[in-house]
């Protein structure tokens, strides 16, 4: 276990090669609860510290849409461009470098589903989705297509929150560059780049945290939410988690 706000974060360069991907992730919000170390520390990969802010682990719902994706090598296709998706992650550590564990990547795009799956060995589920915007409040729910999940959040956006230092509880939870995965049993570790996440401040309409509870893990009383407009994003492809350099 390791406490973020007594641990300066350890960042490897940027990798040389070529993005595999460009994406926006626009209309985001982050709903996050906080999680008894102990209760994490049973659902994460054994190689993995579980990374803590305040003395307690951390779950997050995160809807948004993925928008203007292209994939090297891969032509355009229909459902790959534009499609909406929503993660349930906590956060990890490896030899100090700070990233995501994803318990689940719900998407309405199958080909993403299976591209994700194989390339990134991630636990992408096909799911049903249902957007709409009423004023300026989002309303974002889903059902998993194999029945055992679903999951709500609608969300009004508030005014901007100022730019957040390192050390804070939203930096902490938003400004995360590199993602974990066992692919084969082995495990890998992914970058992305991106500027600073610009938030504001969300209220909650509904809530449904079913997502969250399928990955294992009971939440009780509100969350802390943030919203984004969103940002632009270069993804690049998983390498051995223990590689030094990117």
């Amino acid at each position: 276990m390791s406490s973020h706000s007594n641990q300066s974060d350890i960042l490897p360069s940027l990798p040389t090669r070529a993005p595999a991907v460009h994406m926006t992730w626009a209309d985001i919000a982050f709903a996050h609860w906080r999680v008894p170390v102990e209760a994490m520390r049973r659902l994460v990969p054994a190689e993995l510290e579980v990374d803590t802010h305040d003395g307690d682990a951390w779950v997050g719902l995160i809807p948004f849409k993925m928008q203007d994706c292209s994939f090297r090598g891969v032509p355009p296709l229909p459902g790959l461009r534009n499609f909406l998706e929503c993660n349930v992650r906590t956060y990890v550590r490896h030899r100090g470098i700070p990233g995501v564990w994803f318990f689940s990547l719900d998407a309405e795009s199958r080909i993403g589903v299976i591209g994700g799956r194989v390339m990134w060995g991630l636990n992408y589920r096909l799911a049903r989705f249902q957007r709409s915007m009423e004023g300026e409040t989002i309303r974002y729910g889903l059902d998993r297509n194999k029945g055992d999940g679903s999951g709500r959040l609608d969300w009004t956006p508030g005014k901007a929150l100022p730019a957040h230092r390192e050390g804070s509880l939203e930096h902490f939870l938003v400004e995360r560059y590199h993602l974990y995965s066992l692919r084969r049993g082995r495990l890998i570790r992914g970058r992305v780049d991106h500027p600073p996440w610009d938030l504001q401040q969300a209220t909650v309409e509904a809530l449904d945290p079913g997502l969250v509870r399928a990955a294992g893990i009971e939440v009780r009383g509100e969350p802390v939410v943030h919203c984004s407009r969103g940002v632009r994003v270069r993804g690049f492809s998983p390498v051995p988690a223990d590689r030094t350099g990117d």
